[in-house]
């Protein structure tokens, strides 16, 4: 704290350079005054100072004694501290009489630290007042070097003094008293009284305070309750509960489910839960810390509630007689029960409703008989509206995934549609295509393929070039040079068309289809590339080399029904690197508008 005690002396005050008609501490004491001043430090600490100031010696050098107690926060000795700049307002309580405050800060480690500063000054009311009511004082470029070997404390300051800024207004806290005139201290305590408990006056302000048992609120004027029982700051023991009260607590006897404190807290008393809740539906027991129910003849307990006992179930009646329950007991009739009837040898059969007639059953009802009576059904995909009302037809293609494609209601049943070029399979719910070149044998004639699509077919082009001929085998065209033609023998070596149908919406990265080159023996090479031999780099598709073949996949997910035409390259390289055979494919794409 050494640096911090550079300021534990007014000469900032007394020596400040005077701006404008403001004037500084020896002015206006002439180097005679008592200064009390209060440090409060935001973490805590609070330190007092007495200054009594008795002017110059011979020198020129100021005299004063300084009386320091009370307590600094706590560093370490190599801690970085450095003051940073502030202002201080000076305001004239009285004749002879000033009061200082501020806020000030300093930095530890680069950390800020508030604290605040208030001075009372006592001077000779024959030195007059300051020219305004209210002086503000600013501090800057505050520093301070320690020279242990010289115990000497040297520091710097740069200080000025000017007019407030509302420098003949009195500031909150203070009321202007003209006679002087002068800033007196406003007694906020016996104005109004704004503290709901004590109120403490101070120059410029007021605090309030609680009294035992109560804490100051955020406000900082009403006081409420601090509950000792939620902080635990509480003495009562185990079996006791803590009974939080208005500035205080009380320990209280802990009773048990049953049980309630009496009013003195000191004890326990049964509780009759039969007087208090009447919980049960009819008969209440009251115990020793419980209760229990009870029913009448004819009825069981069932959750506190007394249930009828329904006798008719237990077969309590004979053969010929209908039992019929009451509540808490039952009957025996001699009589049929609805729905049957007195046979020849007395005993009660069935009435078929639906043989004799006798149904409520109406327009496209079936009556099925039953035992004593009958029930009206609905034919097959239709749904019941009750007794003598018509069956509803039920719409099958409103429920979900009825038909793969489209779905057509019928009266009592429903018919799944397929997309021209698609059949309907023996499910009668999903599509499957028509292949068109297989099962209509269709002809493309010379040089053309016959391209089964999703739901179509196409004839396309499949020539061979010049000096190429098809190999009936496999429809490749396989290049056959004249002899010495060198161009022949540079061009590929085998062209294949290959044709493929997609069904729409196939995900990015999903192989398609593998290519494979052989050799004029019609074996795998086994050093083989693969390569798009087409500019367009709009094509969803890409290829790459996997166990000596050409993986086609798609790049994107294809969402377009469109015809896509991609030329392949292969190079098969000999064991000198060169290129000993090549190989084109013509790759024919067909994405479906549907996805199956």
């Amino acid at each position: 704290m050494r640096k911090l005690v550079s300021l534990l002396n007014p000469i900032y005050w007394t020596t400040a350079q005077e701006l404008g008609e403001a004037i500084n501490g020896y002015t206006l004491t002439n180097g005679f005054f008592r200064r009390e001043t209060q440090v409060e430090f935001a973490t805590g600490e609070i330190l007092r100072m007495t200054h009594v100031v008795r002017g110059l010696d011979a020198d020129g050098a100021l005299l004063l004694d300084i009386v320091v107690n009370g307590h600094v926060l706590q560093l370490p000795s190599n801690a970085d501290i450095s003051v940073k700049d502030y202002a201080e307002d000076y305001i004239q309580t009285g004749p002879g009489q000033l009061y200082a405050l501020s806020t000030r800060m300093f930095s530890v480690d680069s950390v800020s630290v508030p604290y605040s500063w208030n001075h009372t000054i006592l001077y000779d009311p024959s030195r007059g007042k300051m020219p305004y009511l209210v002086q503000t004082l600013h501090a800057s470029a505050i520093s301070a070097q320690y020279r242990p070997l010289q115990e000497m404390l040297e520091f710097t300051i740069h200080a000025t003094i000017a007019k407030g800024e509302r420098s003949n207004q009195c500031p909150s806290g203070f009321l202007l008293d003209p006679a002087g005139p002068y800033c007196a201290d406003e007694n906020e305590c016996e104005e109004g009284n704004p503290c709901s408990h004590t109120c403490h006056n101070s120059v410029g302000t007021y605090y309030c305070s609680c009294p035992r048992g109560l804490t100051i609120s955020a406000d900082g004027r009403t006081c409420q309750d601090i509950d000792e029982c939620s902080l635990d700051g509480h003495l009562c023991h185990d079996g006791q509960d803590c009974e939080n009260t208005i500035g205080s607590y009380r320990c209280v006897m802990r009773c048990g489910r049953g049980f309630r404190r009496t009013a003195d807290g000191l004890s326990c008393s049964d509780i009759n839960e039969c007087q208090d809740s009447n919980p049960c539906h009819q008969h209440c027991l009251n115990t020793i810390g419980s209760f229990r129910c009870a029913c009448e003849l004819g009825y069981q307990l069932r959750n506190r509630r007394c249930i009828d006992i329904n006798e008719c179930r237990q077969r309590v009646c004979r053969s010929d007689q209908q039992c019929k329950n009451t509540r808490g007991g039952y009957t025996c009739i001699d009589l049929c029960p609805t729905g049957m009837t007195k046979g020849a040898n007395g005993t009660c059969v069935d009435i078929n409703e639906c043989r004799d007639g006798m149904h409520q059953c109406r327009y496209n009802q079936i009556c099925e008989n039953t035992r004593g009576s009958y029930h009206c059904t609905c034919p097959r995909g239709y749904r019941s509206q009750g007794v003598g009302r018509p069956c509803l037809d039920i719409n099958e293609c409103e429920q979900r995934d009825t038909c793969q494609h489209e779905c057509m209601n019928t009266p009592g049943s429903h018919k799944c549609l397929c997309p021209n070029g698609y059949r309907l399979m023996t499910n009668g719910k999903t599509c499957q295509d028509i292949d068109e070149c297989l099962e209509q044998s269709i002809q493309c004639g010379m040089n053309r393929m016959c391209f089964n699509m999703r739901g179509s077919f196409q004839c396309i082009d499949t020539p061979c070039p010049p000096n190429y001929q098809r190999d009936p085998a496999t429809g490749f065209c396989l290049k056959n040079c004249p002899p010495n033609d060198l161009e022949c023998a540079l061009s590929p070596y085998a062209l294949e068309y290959k044709l493929l149908s997609l069904p729409f919406g196939i995900a990015a990265n999903q192989d398609l289809i593998r290519l494979v080159a052989y050799t004029q023996d019609g074996v795998v090479h086994p050093r083989t590339s693969f390569l798009a031999a087409d500019e367009d780099t709009t094509l969803p598709f890409a290829l790459r080399d996997e166990n000596l073949k050409g993986v086609l996949f798609t790049t994107r997910p294809l969402r377009e029904p469109r015809a896509y035409r991609m030329k392949v390259r292969a190079l098969s390289y000999g064991l000198d690197s060169s290129i000993e055979y090549q190989t084109t494919f013509i790759v024919y794409i067909a994405v479906s508008a549907y996805p199956y």
